[in-house]
Parts: structure tokens; C-alpha cells; sequence
């Protein structure tokens, strides 16, 4: 064999060696990763402080990421420097008491992050501005808890893996789902049928691998508590107010929204240190429902300074959702005083309940810009209205 024949021999053996490797790395979360120092030496993490990790979506995903949200548009719009998401909300409210990791630029790009991974490196993707145990991803959907190219639950479990004694106690919160089966197209079909073949197979394949990562997470820290929150219904999103106008379609979509409910509450029978959270009851008992046949009829949320806050979509924080769809500063404030009392009650934790008050002061920067840009708006059409005269 000529000597250019073995090297393209070697080169070949050599690319399809690597190339094995990084397959069978991928596809066993833990082989050839070596322990680090920190597994080694017992590290424990930052004392007092509750570990805390996300994995999920875009409803999870910190606002002020303008790595991958760099649209200026996005997220509250001229309101985005106070238009909060909710673990923005709690670690600002409560970052002496849970730890969210540091706030910084993580990840890679996908490709990077299988090279990493197959060589034992920690990895994640894509890069996005965020606090460093902050998995949600925009866009995500539930394989991509355990699949590629995010693989949310395996990254994250690897990263636990560094400092486990620092996650005994601590909690990872799981909200996904939503893009998997809140798409016009599925509930349209479950308003039809609610035993309609596909959604219950979105439902079901949803299941499945948030059963997966949970399994993950038991396997290897067994201490760590797991919460999982229910589905949204988005029925209740003003974009689809005028469809569904009846008291059996909204039966349908309902009962297919208690599918994925009932399963995340067969997971939090079955596993210890599992607790399922209801978020379609907590949007219930806020801004209500639509009324029996079907027509949007929600309620409005008062806030003690008179502000009004409707079920309805725009930048401005009187809106319960911003204009690309996603929750507002007041829903995400609200919902992180919500989930405190929750974990509280339902985990025996002791984190400092979140207050009426402080609710208040928080929000008080988002209106007081509200006024701000409301009372230019009236001047300059005062002005232009003169200048017409």
C-alpha cells in the first residue's frame, strides 16, 4: 500500500473514530465524562442560597437576552427595560434566597455544543444572555427536553452533576408544552374532537419525555425537588377570541388541556420530591374565563395604585400580555408571588413570601413610564392639533 493510500486509510479510520464517538457521546448522557473537581472534593454550592434551574420555552426565557432576542420589538417593546419575565422577577426579588446562577452569555452554537459534549466538556445551545441555570429556550418543545440539538434536561442534569451536593434540596422547575399543543391548528382539531388522534399523540409524546427528564433528574439527584406546571389553555389569548364561540368547542379544548394536566399529576403521584403546579387554575382565578357559550368575557385585575389590567395584548403593562404573545410584567409578577407561596406550602420551603407591597413597588417603574408615554402622546397631539389651527 502506497504511503498517500494509508494516510487517506488513517485519516478515514481516524474521522469515523471521531465521528463514533461523538454519536455514542450523544447518545448516553454520562459516557466518558470524567468527574470533575468539584464531584470530587464533595464541593457544596453557595451557602443559604436555594439552587434553582428552568427548563422549558420561551414562557421561561429571561426578556433581557439580547443574544438570541435581539429584536427591539420583542418582549415589551418601548416598555422592554420594565418588562420583566418571571425568573428576571425572582431573582431580583428574591436573589438572597434562590440562587438562578449568574447572570451572563451562555452556550454555543449547536455544532459546537456536540463537540464539546462528545469530549466531555460541559455544553448547552444556542447562546443566549441569561441566568446560568436557565435552560428555557424560545421555541422549544418537549423533545427537546432530551433530544437535539437543546437537549435541555441532559445539559442541565450534566451541569448539576458538578456540584451535586449543592442541588440536595434545591429544585429544577419544568413548563413546557405549550408549542407542542397550544398551535392554532390542534386546538381547532380538539375543538372538533376532543379524543381527536393527534393532539392526544402531541399530548402523549409531551408526557413521555417530560417523564424522561424527570426520570433523569431522580437517577442522579435524587434530593432535588421537581415541579411541574401545567399547560396554558391558548384559547384565552386574545388573538383566538373570536374563534371557539361555543360552550362544546371550549369543553373540547378544555378537556384536552386536562389530558396533559392529569398526566404531570400521574408524575407527581409517582415520584417523590415531584410537585405538579396548576397554572390554567391560577390564570382562572385572576382574570376569569369565557363565559358559558364560549365568548371571551375575562375579568379585570385591579392593582391598589387604580391600575387596570386586562386580559388583553399590547407593550403597555394595562395589558396582561406583550405584544409578541408572551406574558407581561404584570402576569410574570403576579405568577412569581404565586409560585413562592406555592413551593412554600407545597415543599415546606421557607422563602420569603412575596408581598402586596413589593408587588407594587416592583411594577411602580413599569407605569410610571406608562403615564410618562401616555402624557407625551397627548402632547404631541396637542401640538400637531395647533399647528393645524
Amino acid at each position: 500500500m502506497s504511503r498517500l493510500r494509508k494516510a487517506v486509510v488513517v485519516a478515514v479510520c481516524g474521522t469515523m473514530t471521531l465521528a463514533g464517538l461523538i454519536a455514542a457521546r450523544l447518545a448516553v448522557p454520562s459516557l466518558l465524562r470524567s468527574p470533575s473537581a468539584a464531584i470530587a472534593a464533595g464541593a457544596a454550592g453557595e451557602s443559604g442560597r436555594l439552587r434553582f434551574a428552568v427548563l422549558g420555552d420561551s414562557d421561561s426565557q429571561s426578556y433581557h437576552d439580547t443574544l438570541m432576542l435581539g429584536d427591539p420589538d420583542a418582549r415589551g417593546g418601548p416598555w422592554r427595560a420594565t418588562t420583566w419575565q418571571w425568573t428576571e422577577v425572582l431573582g431580583r426579588l428574591r436573589g438572597d434566597q434562590v440562587d438562578l446562577g449568574t447572570w451572563g452569555a451562555w452556550g454555543t452554537g449547536k455544532y459546537r455544543a456536540y463537540f464539546d459534549e462528545a469530549f466531555g466538556v460541559l455544553a448547552r445551545t444556542p447562546p443566549k444572555d441569561d441566568y446560568r441555570y436557565n435552560f428555557a429556550v424560545s421555541g422549544a418543545t418537549c423533545n427537546q427536553l432530551m433530544g437535539h440539538p437543546l437537549r435541555e434536561a441532559i445539559r442541565l442534569v450534566d451541569l448539576m452533576n458538578t456540584e451535586p451536593r449543592a442541588w440536595r434540596g434545591g429544585i429544577v422547575l419544568i413548563r413546557i408544552g405549550i408549542n407542542d399543543i397550544g398551535a392554532h391548528d390542534v386546538l381547532d382539531e380538539l375543538s372538533r374532537d376532543r379524543n381527536a388522534a393527534r393532539p392526544r399523540a402531541l399530548v402523549d409524546g409531551c408526557i413521555k419525555e417530560i417523564g424522561a427528564a424527570v426520570a433523569l433528574i431522580r437517577a442522579h439527584h435524587p434530593h432535588t425537588y421537581i415541579v411541574l406546571v401545567g399547560v396554558l389553555s391558548n384559547a384565552d389569548w386574545s388573538a383566538e377570541f373570536d374563534n371557539w364561540q361555543s360552550a362544546r368547542q371550549m369543553a373540547n379544548i378544555d378537556a384536552g388541556m386536562d389530558l396533559f394536566d392529569d398526566g404531570l399529576r400521574k408524575l407527581a403521584a409517582a415520584n417523590p420530591h415531584v410537585h405538579f403546579l396548576d397554572d390554567r387554575a391560577w390564570f382562572r382565578s385572576l382574570w376569569g374565563t369565557r363565559d358559558p357559550q364560549g365568548r371571551p368575557r375575562y375579568k379585570t385585575v385591579h392593582l391598589s395604585p387604580g391600575w387596570a389590567i386586562t386580559n388583553t395584548s399590547g407593550d403597555d403593562p394595562h395589558n396582561a400580555v406583550v405584544s409578541d404573545s408572551h406574558a407581561g410584567v404584570v402576569w410574570n409578577t403576579l405568577w412569581t408571588q404565586h409560585l413562592v407561596a406555592s413551593l412554600n406550602a407545597a415543599l415546606g420551603l421557607h422563602i420569603k413570601p412575596i408581598t402586596d407591597a413589593e408587588v407594587i413597588a416592583f411594577l411602580q417603574p413599569s407605569f410610571a413610564e406608562s403615564t410618562q408615554s401616555a402624557s407625551r402622546v397627548r402632547e404631541e397631539v396637542g401640538a400637531s392639533q395647533d399647528d393645524a389651527k
